[in-house]
């Protein structure tokens, strides 16, 4: 290229060149084929003219680009397999897809006479291609297992389904009722029984499809002198053969291998000759099939010299049912691929359901991610690598995941064994008070893999070398000849004495007796009631609160409340009390401040004998930028764990970011939620920051409108949402029952929906609408001007099949510089007239109704779970502030005053009581799982709303001043109807306005859309359960 002063706008080209020594397939696939097929006259099912033509356009494309060792075809699709060590145009993502698109259209177009000899070209056919990377030989295999079967599943119902049609009189809709839930031998015995079929006598290429490998062949040379010798040259050949099992890779090793050397084919040959031995000593009924084989070297030129077909007798497979899920291989019962055979199972990962599928399943029930299926494929296909990978390279994701057993620090009969992962690394030594901090003394050794290892031998009587609570550090030697001094990323206690330094310390952590757990976990309840909490503020004194007093005094509260969960905060150590909990720095660590690790393993196993769920809030969206105390510079490079560079960095929390697309940092989080659940019992996670981490903009200045391209394109961060997958995978794989919830604002479609499907894997998303809803209304509009049409619609809005958990208000509301909804509503009365003995004043009064009304209606209608925040349940005043430099470092708003409940003079009694009076009923009825839900009433003039769920039927009139006498509401269900709840009774400091003893009885005539009807009297500002 000419140098000009124009040249710098190659600039702006991005750089797609793909990772060097991995295998690159190029895929082709047919675009708009279903109109092409019909315009050109295909035959259903199958058309052999056109599959013909497909395998010489991709022969084509093979013989003009040597380092294409394999390439497998059907229908309208080809996959073209590049040899690892491939570096046509520098591995160039964007050129290699143009290129094999347009060179395999160009062929298919050249030679579409030959095949299709009466029917002219009418329309131009067009190929997208797109370009991806397998790290492996056995992801290689998997993905052209999945094509092959997905191309067996597809040839039987369309077999069927056009015998059906074209055979048996039934329309399109009609066969495809007649297949619905159909197995393979269903479509067997329907194929021979009414169409005299067998399909076992359909052709190869249409069950199998088409592959091709290079060959050679022998042909005649004529020298000058008119003699004649015989010469090899090299051909493309195509097969229609099983690639799922062994064999096939057996008998072709060099496309795995690369070209062999004469010494490697014979030895080849002899490998192969001594399996057929094996086999046939195994089944000798199965030799004669085998010699037969071993016959037909021919039939590789065979295939190859195959004269085009000249007349129609079948049709290319039908676009409609092309995408059928390989999931349902098993299903179909596929003869290529038998339980028996354990590596052709993890092939097509028929073993496991949760990756046997193309990720595409969550189209079914959204049609506006249909034109994202292509992001959804890719994103499985890029899941389904690293399952893979990991199984291929670690033995599995169990085994992967457990890297807390092998990492860090560890007593064994030698010593004590450290490893750590510091890939930058030059030198690396175990110092500590063990050893005089001696950088000398315990050298570490570094494997290939950047991790470093050494063991600190027993002292002379046989004793642990490192006491229990010593200081421990690691020390590097950085690429530039630095020394730096680390806690060990994997430490499992440190602690901080502020009076010598803010910087925390690690502790080797080796008590002479542990706290042994007495109760099995919990598995979650469906209807989840989440009590959210932080330990240390969970005092009504100005410090911090420990372990031990959470245990003694919040759980039976919790317990006496009903709630069936309680989720933690705040427990994985963090250098700054203030940051609540979200500026991590040893990831394996339970914080100190509030005690040591038994004293939160008694917490959460005193829950587990109370039937208490105890969920723990994780932070994998980004930690802290300390670099002493934290994975900030671990190993003296800037990225390590996080990526390197901007990218790394969070520009408004001033934290790094992880780079979720490498193998350490993946075995790392991994291990660390696998730590949390098998050292101290976890039932599930909370994953703080997800829409950070899922969103290369992290979701800063940017306002999500709802529009699905926000979601699925270039700004979305694959590598982080394929991490959360693989965490929601191995949960939930790991531990039936466990669950998982995501904090995200974005309103990421198929968040929670099962890997599985396609989806990203979480159980529940946070409702963070609701909350913000409230406070809008509270802040901005009068009480009379409420809509009760706004307030349903976004208690209601929510993903259909995805579970949300509601809340009025969680931690995020009580912070400083924000309110809880107690304080919106009552404000500086709370200081005056919360007492029984003050006079009820109209600020007061309203308060507390509408407090009540507030939480009941968001627990009734606003999702699947429901969450309060501690001390949120009994109205608590102020707001929370930790200690920090603008205030003087005190503790004063960092607590909760629970003393305030126990005041009996004092009236947040009432709203505990209510708030117990509520997860009471949820826990007999249990509407939170119920799929009843039908909002029957939205009147504006009247302010009533009104729904039914859980059985149960719930009217709300939100009038600040109207009582309504007999107020018709229509009802399901016949019969009489008592009152359950009413936040107008004396306990919860109501009015007594309504006589809970009074039945109403139902009549039989529609109203509001329901058959029955009731009428009820419904004061102001008041909220009435009635159960039938």
């Amino acid at each position: 290229m000419a140098k000009s002063q124009y040249e710098y706008v190659r600039n702006f080209e991005s750089d797609d060149r793909l990772l060097p020594s991995t295998w690159l397939v190029v895929r082709i696939d047919g675009q708009g084929f279903t109109k092409f097929t019909a315009k050109h006259g295909f035959q259903k099912p199958n058309d052999t003219r056109a599959l013909q033509l497909m395998n010489r356009a991709a022969s084509t494309v093979m013989s003009c680009m040597n380092e294409i060792v394999l390439a497998y075809g059907q229908s309208d699709e080809y996959s073209f397999v590049f040899a690892k060590e491939a570096r046509a145009f520098e591995r160039r993502a964007s050129k290699l897809a143009t290129l094999i698109a347009s060179r395999f259209t160009s062929a298919y177009v050249f030679y579409w006479s030959e095949y299709f000899v009466d029917t002219p070209l009418q329309a131009p056919p067009a190929f997208d291609a797109r370009v991806v990377v397998y790290p492996s030989d056995r992801i290689l295999r998997d993905y052209l297992c999945w094509r092959q079967v997905d191309c067996h599943i597809n040839n039987m119902y369309n077999t069927c389904f056009w015998a059906l049609v074209n055979r048996g009189g039934m329309n399109p809709k009609e066969a495809e009722k007649r297949l619905s839930k159909t197995l393979s031998s269903d479509k067997n015995e329907l194929l021979f029984s009414e169409f005299g079929i067998n399909y076992n006598d359909e052709p190869e290429m249409f069950k199998k499809g088409s592959v091709l490998i290079r060959d050679t062949e022998l042909i005649d040379v004529t020298d000058t002198s008119g003699k004649i010798t015989k010469r090899t040259r090299g051909v493309v050949s195509t097969l229609h053969c099983d690639i799922i099992k062994n064999k096939f890779w057996a008998d072709h090793p060099e496309i795995l291998r690369g070209k062999l050397s004469g010494a490697e084919r014979r030895q080849a040959k002899q490998e192969q000759r001594a399996r057929e031995l094996a086999a046939e000593k195994a089944d000798p009924q199965d030799s004669h099939t085998m010699a037969n084989k071993k016959k037909s070297a021919k039939g590789k030129l065979q295939a190859k010299t195959e004269p085009p077909a000249t007349t129609a007798t079948s049709a290319t497979v039908d676009k409609c049912h092309k995408e059928l899920p390989a999931a349902a291989a098993a299903a179909e019962g596929f003869e290529s691929s038998p339980a028996t055979d354990a590596e052709s199972n993890r092939c097509h990962a028929g073993s496991d359901p949760e990756i046997s599928s193309d990720g595409t399943d969550v189209i079914k029930s959204d049609g506006y991610l249909e034109p994202h299926r292509q992001y959804f494929e890719q994103r499985f296909v890029h899941f389904k690598q690293w399952v893979r990978e990991i199984e291929a390279s670690e033995g599995g994701i169990d085994k992967f995941s457990r890297g807390y057993e092998e990492f860090g620090l560890h007593v064994t009969p030698e010593g004590v064994r450290y490893r750590e992962w510091a890939p930058g690394a030059k030198e690396a030594s175990l110092v500590g008070d063990f050893n005089g901090w001696d950088v000398a003394a315990h050298p570490l050794t570094r494997n290939e893999f950047g991790v470093w290892e050494g063991v600190v031998g027993n002292t002379a009587d046989g004793q642990v070398a490192i006491p229990h609570g010593s200081h421990i550090k690691v020390t590097f030697v950085t690429s530039k000849g630095e020394r730096v001094y680390r806690l060990p990323a994997w430490s499992r206690y440190v602690t901080q004495d502020l009076s010598k330094s803010p910087i925390y310390e690690a502790e080797f952590y080796n008590p002479a007796q542990r706290y042994e757990l007495k109760h099995r976990r919990v598995v979650p309840a469906d209807d989840l009631c989440i009590y959210e909490a932080h330990v240390g503020i969970s005092s009504p004194e100005a410090r911090v609160a420990t372990y031990k007093e959470f245990t003694q005094n919040v759980l039976p509260m919790i317990r006496d409340l009903g709630y069936n969960a309680v989720q933690l905060m705040a427990v994985m150590e963090h250098a700054y009390y203030a940051s609540f909990g979200y500026q991590v720095t040893s990831f394996f660590a339970p914080s100190s401040r509030y005690g040591e690790p038994d004293d939160l393993r008694e917490l959460v196993d005193t829950a587990h004998g109370m039937g208490i769920a105890v969920f723990l809030d994780v932070v994998h969206s980004h930690a802290c930028n300390n670099v002493e105390d934290g994975l900030n510079q671990f190993d003296g490079t800037d990225h390590c764990y996080f990526h390197e560079g901007e990218r790394g960095r969070h520009e408004l929390w001033n934290s790094r970011l992880f780079n979720y697309g490498s193998h350490e940092v993946l075995r790392f989080l991994l291990s660390n939620l696998r730590y949390w659940v098998e050292e101290f019992g976890m039932d599930g996670f909370r994953f703080d920051g997800v829409t950070s981490m899922m969103y290369k903009h992290h979701g800063i200045g940017y306002g999500f409108s709802g529009h699905y391209n926000e979601y699925f394109t270039g700004s979305t961060d694959e590598d982080a949402v394929v991490y959360l997958m693989l965490a929601n995978y191995m949960c939930h794989k790991l531990y039936p029952g466990f669950v998982t919830i995501a904090e995200d604002v974005s309103g990421m479609p198929a968040l929670c929906r099962a890997v599985s499907e396609g989806g990203v894997g979480f159980d529940y998303r946070l409702a963070m609408s609701l909350p913000d809803m409230w406070i809008k209304l509270l802040k901005e509009t009068r009480d009379e001007d409420w809509s009760m049409s706004d307030i349903a619609h976004q208690l209601t809005n929510r993903r259909y099949q995805e579970r949300a958990i509601a809340y009025c208000e969680s931690h995020d509301q009580a912070l400083v510089g924000d309110k809880t909804l107690a304080f919106w509503l009552m404000d500086k009365e709370m200081y005056t007239h919360m007492s029984d003995m003050a006079p009820l004043t109209p600020v007061v009064d309203r308060g507390m109704a509408l407090h009540k009304m507030i939480r009941l209606v968001t627990c009734g209608l606003g999702g699947e779970g429901y969450l309060t925040f501690e001390g949120n349940e009994f109205g608590h005043p102020e707001w929370l502030d930790f200690p920090r430099e603008g205030n003087g470092s005190s503790f004063h708003y960092a607590r909760r005053q629970f003393n305030l409940v126990k005041d009996g003079l004092l009236r947040y009694k009432y709203l505990y009581r209510f708030d117990r009076a509520m997860v009471r009923l949820e826990r007999e009825h249990r509407w939170l799982s119920a799929q009843d839900q039908w909002v029957t009433l939205k009147h504006e003039g009247d302010k009533v709303l009104a729904f039914e769920r859980g059985g149960l039927v719930w009217l709300f009139n939100f009038h600040p001043t109207k009582s309504y006498t007999d107020y018709r509401v229509g009802v399901a269900w016949a019969g009489r109807y008592t009152v359950a709840l009413c936040t107008d009774d004396a306990e919860f400091m109501g009015h007594g306005r309504v006589d809970s003893s009074v039945a109403h009885m139902s009549t039989a005539m529609a109203w509001n859309g329901r058959d029955n009807y009731i009428q009820v009297y419904l004061p102001s500002r008041t909220a009435i359960v009635l159960k039938h």
